[in-house]
């Protein structure tokens, strides 16, 4: 028996490929089988090991195999796959040639991995923020589509809201001079208006989980951070405890800085990186637009900003980090909210 064995598995939704690589980097070949849990364990169970470490990539089927094969191995982890160049990037990209280099990136410690909770109930309450989101984007991708169609047939003056009322629908649509037109605009209104119910019910059913995190209500007295900024942060992060620290966040929320250079030399401008989730920097962004309208701390502090940088675009950004830093921070640290959170550095 060997004492270390590095697993490996390429997982579809009918067939699995598992990898098998031992402590001094032999490969011991691969085993296909039907996708299956009975398969999977059974798979993990035959490798003659003491200690068996298994990476799979991030996908569809990741978090379900994950937790299946936790039982039966040492450590777990889903692989980030656009780190993973050694396999994407490859000429000769197959499921058994895919393996053999995974089980030598997680032989290296080169795996860079992607989070996923450990209990249940985080990952229903992210999937109940996600369908939530979803819902509202396809709210939206309608109601666009309604006003295409209305100037694709010449109805041009239809701006605002006005136009998706039961009122001004009925004056939009009598502009429509073909029926066959207007029976078309007519089931889109329908979709859209189960979809504006939906999207009600999804906000409540995503506010009824988020009343057992707490720190949701904190989130909610920063300015500007209304109830849905809140939830969605909270769904997204998860557990503070994923970043060491606010940098990492910051980057999490497309507003890291992406600073390219070899040999003391430039490689392009400077620019935010485009990796993370779009969502926490709107949040962001949103809040900072909010608190301009009224007297407030996270006001003053743009203020502040503004005043050392000259330059709104700067300032607007210190002031995005600075909001995301401050939730961050009083939910890692478990405080209460303070309006001297933001008295901090306005860098």
């Amino acid at each position: 028996m060997e004492k270390v064995a590095f697993l490996s598995m390429d997982v579809h939704a009918r067939n699995c490929t598992m990898g098998n690589m031992d402590a001094q980097g032999n490969f011991r070949g691969n085993v296909e089988f039907r996708t299956s849990e009975e398969n999977i364990i059974e798979a993990l169970k035959a490798v003659p090991a003491k200690e068996k470490y298994f990476v799979l990539e991030e996908g569809t089927l990741a978090r379900w195999v994950a937790q299946v094969a936790r039982p039966y191995v040492r450590e777990v982890m889903v692989s980030d796959p656009r780190e993973n160049a050694l396999i994407y990037k490859s000429p000769f990209k197959k499921d058994k040639v895919d393996t053999k280099k995974l089980c030598r990136l997680l032989r290296l410690g080169e795996i860079k991995e992607v989070y996923h909770a450990k209990t249940d109930d985080r990952a229903i309450f992210k999937t109940a923020v996600q369908h939530y989101l979803d819902v509202r984007d396809l709210q939206v991708a309608l109601k666009l589509k309604i006003k295409a169609k209305y100037r694709y047939w010449g109805v041009v003056d239809i701006y605002g809201k006005s136009v998706y009322g039961s009122d001004g629908r009925k004056e939009c649509l009598g502009q429509v001079e073909h029926f066959a037109v207007r029976r078309q605009l007519e089931h889109l209104y329908g979709i859209m208006d189960e979809t504006i119910k939906t999207q009600g019910e999804a906000l409540k059913h995503m506010k009824g989980l988020g009343r057992n995190y707490p720190e949701i209500r904190q989130f909610m007295k920063i300015p500007g951070v209304g109830e849905i900024g809140a939830h969605v942060f909270d769904g997204f992060i998860q557990t503070p405890d994923r970043f060491p620290g606010k940098r990492q966040i910051w980057r999490y929320a497309r507003l890291g800085v992406v600073d390219r250079s070899s040999d003391g030399k430039l490689l392009g401008y400077k620019r935010l990186d485009r990796s993370g989730v779009s969502e926490l920097k709107d949040i962001s962004y949103r809040a900072w637009m909010t608190t301009l309208r009224g007297d407030n701390e996270v006001k003053h502090y743009y203020q502040k900003s503004l005043q050392r940088t000259c330059s709104r675009v700067h300032a607007r950004l210190n002031t995005q980090r600075k909001i995301l830093a401050v939730m961050y921070g009083v939910w890692r640290k478990g405080d209460e909210y303070r309006a001297e959170l933001f008295s901090g550095s306005s860098n």
